[in-house]
Order: structure tokens, then sequence, then C-alpha cells
């Protein structure tokens, strides 16, 4: 195999990789998690990204727990 078909194949290895990676970071970004807090305070949703979407919180059941406990 000659020098510029080694390199032609190198270049579409490179090609594919980056079209992996960003499909694979595209899906990461659509892709939602929910976790839920303790005590049942409410709820957190990210994106797989770590992007913050969402956060649900219940007031009534907040009451419930002291400024110090809250921040533990």
């Amino acid at each position: 195999m000659s020098y510029e078909d080694e390199l032609y194949h190198l270049a579409r290895e490179i090609d594919a990789t980056v079209a992996a990676v960003e499909h694979a970071s595209g899906a990461a970004a659509r892709d939602r998690v929910t976790w839920a807090l303790p005590g049942e305070l409410g709820s957190v949703t990210v994106t797989r990204a770590g992007e913050l979407v969402d956060v649900q919180v219940d007031v009534a059941a907040m009451k419930a727990y002291s400024a110090s406990r809250l921040s533990r």
C-alpha cells in the first residue's frame, strides 16, 4: 500500500471516529435522567451531557426540615 493510500485510510478512520463522537454527544444532550432528592423533597432532571433541565421541589415536605438539615 502506498503512502498516499495509508494517509487516505487514516483520514477516513479519523472522519468515522469524529462522526461517532458527534453522534454520541448529540444523544447525550437529548437523553434525560431524573433523580429523586433524599427525603422525598423533589427531583432533579439533567441531560446525560450534564445540563440541568428541571428542578422540582416539594415545599410542604421541605418545611418539615431545619435549615441545617437541608444544607446537608
